[in-house]
């Protein structure tokens, strides 16, 4: 795959973030390459996140429908309320004054889908990647060279530097050459002049870039922009992006130039923003990203910004702050905040209520339906989680409230992922994958032979993890183009899961070289995709010896193989061979064969049997009255 589908810009992995933690409900960012793609949690992923919804089985008086399921069936209305919105776009209703409306709805993604079609309909001739892939595959072999002055060049002399681009829905793409330029020269003065030099801008080049541009360049880039104040992406101008990544040093800069960050009290306001947005990197909460935050929300605050909110107390006497504006990025909806620096920092000001906005008639006729059958499916789902949480309770296991609410918890007061992970490690493995990020799939384009000697590229090369992950995505489409694969750090591995037959799949990879025991960023190995495969998957990663002890941090092999046994109902092939490699139990494991002994036991029956000539091993069973059986699954049953 040509790596400029996979990644041109730096900056662009922040769009990433946003879509992979927060949805589709963030600001449509450009795509972090020149490729769009739609990240999404692969079905494995999804399986190995809900802990415990193995339990929750779809039976003939019992079905849960998933939100993509609900979404599915409402396609129709959805698409119709989608065109309503563009046509209220198209005629000049602001997007902020659609998002307000629609704030406490769940259908603010045909809203953001709509104003990236809005966009896309400013523009005549707009091309596709698709079109032109040999041509910015070639621009990207030259900007990774040495010369980055000749890159440059290349690039201001390339016929396609104006073009404005097309996502594969229909949606303007924010990519641009110029932003492409504007990545090779960096904050080099020299290089900055060069690619400046006989050009203007549009905020769109750079709007991304804010999360890492010093103030003077900036300022240079702002001195050869046109249309500064007519820019806006979703509501949000450019003051507004530096605001959301947290840069306070560069309001002052481009306050120079007449752009402020938004205010309309009782509607929306900057400091919402601020207050909500994420860390910077992803989930990483140190003291540079928590300072960064204070500088920001200082510097609106002196500005006289409101904060449109309420703060309180819960019911374990937590005080918490909730920020009721459309700019709401901490997730869920609406959802309330414990740490202690956003409550210190609210307590200095008044909070501001939002004023509530009701849908015209005719936007009120196109929600309709969609209301009436959500409340249907909520209903319907109400019920069901009524009858699974008895059964969960029966059986000694937490509901997914109660492990959502141990998560946000714990990742509030450790401030820090890898703190929270250990903390939560403690109380059960099963927790921590809960916290860790969720896998994503991204819609690869048929491979070509002509395109093999630029995939192989980005498979030999070091590049980061988010491309060294779609470099794993090309192995499962051509396995043979594993001998070029060279070590690298993946943000996990869930492309190394074939539907069909995933064994058959690893056995290839090594045959062309590939070693089974790669780990992602977080130290997890194969076994995750190898329970969710099968037991022939499971089998091969014993044969190759893949560590069962790993990662260090979360659910290992044998907490895996206990779990599954539980909910198969019968022991899984794997256990006594994963309890001999692993020599000594843990307290997760003890906590398993506790929950097989007292909810399992012809499961425990069957284990005891195949340990009897096993002493060492069967000692393992011996008072197992002291533990308590786990709260949390580790695996979920499909």
């Amino acid at each position: 795959m040509p790596s400029i589908r996979t990644n041109v810009l730096a900056a662009v992995t922040v769009a990433v973030t946003l879509y992979l933690w927060f949805g589709r409900d963030t600001p449509t960012l450009p795509q972090p390459s020149v490729e769009t793609f739609k990240a999404q949690t692969t079905p494995q992923a999804e399986a190995l996140q809900s802990a415990n919804s193995g339990l929750t089985k779809q039976t003939a008086n019992c079905v849960v429908y998933s939100a993509s399921q609900q979404q599915e069936a409402m396609a129709d209305d959805r698409q119709r309320l989608q065109d309503f919105l563009l046509q209220q776009l198209k005629v000049g209703v602001p997007y902020t004054e659609l998002r307000h409306v629609l704030m406490y709805t769940p259908h603010r993604s045909e809203l953001a889908m709509a104003a990236g079609l809005f966009a896309s309909s400013q523009y005549k001739n707009l091309l596709k990647m698709d079109d032109h892939i040999a041509e910015l595959s070639q621009l990207e072999q030259q900007l990774a060279a040495k010369d980055r002055a000749q890159a440059i060049q290349s690039i201001k002399n390339s016929p396609l530097f104006h073009a404005a681009w097309q996502n594969d829905d229909g949606s303007l793409s924010e990519f641009s050459l110029k932003s492409m330029l504007l990545t090779a020269a960096g904050d080099d003065p020299t290089l900055l002049n060069i690619a400046l030099d006989g050009i203007s801008l549009s905020p769109s080049d750079y709007s991304l870039s804010l999360y890492h541009l010093s103030a003077a360049t900036l300022q240079q880039l702002l001195q050869k922009s046109s249309g500064l104040s007519n820019f806006q992406r979703e509501g949000m101008n450019l003051a507004d992006f530096a605001v959301l990544f947290l840069r306070a040093d560069l309001l002052p800069v481009l306050e120079e130039f007449q752009l402020r960050p938004s205010l309309q009290p009782g509607l929306y306001s900057a400091l919402d923003l601020a207050f909500t947005a994420p860390e910077w990197p992803a989930k990483t909460i140190g003291q540079k990203a928590l300072g960064d935050r204070r500088k920001t929300i200082e510097y609106l605050q002196r500005k006289g910004y409101p904060l449109h909110g309420q703060q309180g107390v819960d019911a374990e006497g937590r005080p918490f702050l909730i920020i009721d504006s459309i700019w709401n990025f901490a997730g869920g909806e609406n959802g309330p905040l414990y740490q202690p620096l956003l409550l210190e920092l609210a307590a200095a000001q008044q909070l501001e209520k939002v004023q509530p906005m009701q849908p015209n008639a005719e936007l009120q006729q196109m929600l309709q339906p969609l209301e009436d059958k959500a409340r249907v499916y909520k209903q319907t789902n109400e019920n069901c989680a009524r009858q699974n949480q008895l059964k969960l309770q029966s059986e000694g296991l937490w509901s997914e409230a109660k492990i959502r609410q141990e998560v946000s918890r714990v990742e509030q007061i450790s401030g820090e992922l890898s703190a929270a992970a250990t903390i939560l490690h403690q109380r059960d493995p099963g927790l921590v994958t809960r916290l860790w990020p969720k896998g994503f799939s991204i819609e690869l384009p048929e491979f070509k032979a002509e395109d093999q000697a630029e995939i192989v590229r980005q498979i030999q090369i070091n590049v980061d993890p988010f491309r060294a992950t779609i470099a794993l995505g090309r192995l499962q489409q051509q396995p043979a183009l594993a001998v070029y694969w060279q070590p690298k750090a993946v943000l996990h591995l869930n492309f190394l899961q074939k539907q069909n037959d995933t064994a058959t799949l690893w056995r290839e990879l090594s045959k062309h070289g590939f070693s089974l025991h790669l780990q992602d960023i977080y130290g997890r190995n194969l076994y995750p995709q190898a329970f969710a495969a099968g037991p022939d998957a499971v089998a091969l990663l014993l044969e190759e010896n893949v560590a069962v002890d790993q990662p260090a941090v979360g659910p290992d092999a044998l907490d895996l193989a206990l779990d599954q046994s539980y909910l198969d109902k019968k022991l899984h092939p794997a256990v006594v061979n994963m309890m001999q490699k692993m020599g000594k139990p843990e307290a997760s494991h003890l906590s398993r064969l506790r929950r097989l002994q007292q909810y399992q036991p012809a499961v425990f029956t069957a284990l005891q049997q195949a340990l009897a000539k096993e002493p060492l091993l069967l000692g393992w069973l011996d008072d197992l009255s002291s533990y308590e059986a786990n709260p949390v699954l580790a695996v979920a049953n499909e």
